[in-house]
């Protein structure tokens, strides 16, 4: 990444999403711990904007992480298909977790019109 943005393909702000905890079933990926999201979260170059995405049971713990540290997250069957162990769930819980979480966390989730912003994406 570092590589690319020194020469020049890419400007601020830089758009990064991590996806971890798919080291079971992906050569070289990343599992998640607080202490690897930590630290890649401080290699990010400056003037970054980052959105966490974790696999299977790492999706509470990894965007919950990334809510308090500051990030976005992404949250869903495609990452995820139970709600607990057992229970499977429905996007629409996934997602209603995740904003009760950010709420609760005294912030707000984006609007669609925000988050189109915040990507730099063109009003539809």
């Amino acid at each position: 990444m570092t590589r690319l943005i020194e020469k020049g393909y890419d400007k601020p702000p830089y758009y990064i999403n991590m996806v971890l905890g798919a080291d079971k079933g992906f050569q070289g990926a990343m599992p998640y711990s607080h202490d690897i999201l930590a630290a890649m979260i401080r290699m990010l170059p400056p003037q970054s904007i980052f959105c966490v995405s974790g696999i299977g049971p790492a999706q509470l713990p990894a965007t919950t992480q990334a809510i308090l540290l500051g990030g976005h997250v992404r949250v869903g069957l495609e990452d995820n298909n139970y709600y607990s162990r057992g229970q499977l769930a429905t996007n629409e819980q996934l997602v209603a977790r995740t904003v009760r979480i950010i709420k609760e966390l005294n912030h707000e989730p984006a609007s669609p019109a925000e988050a189109r912003d915040i990507l730099g994406l063109k009003a539809v």
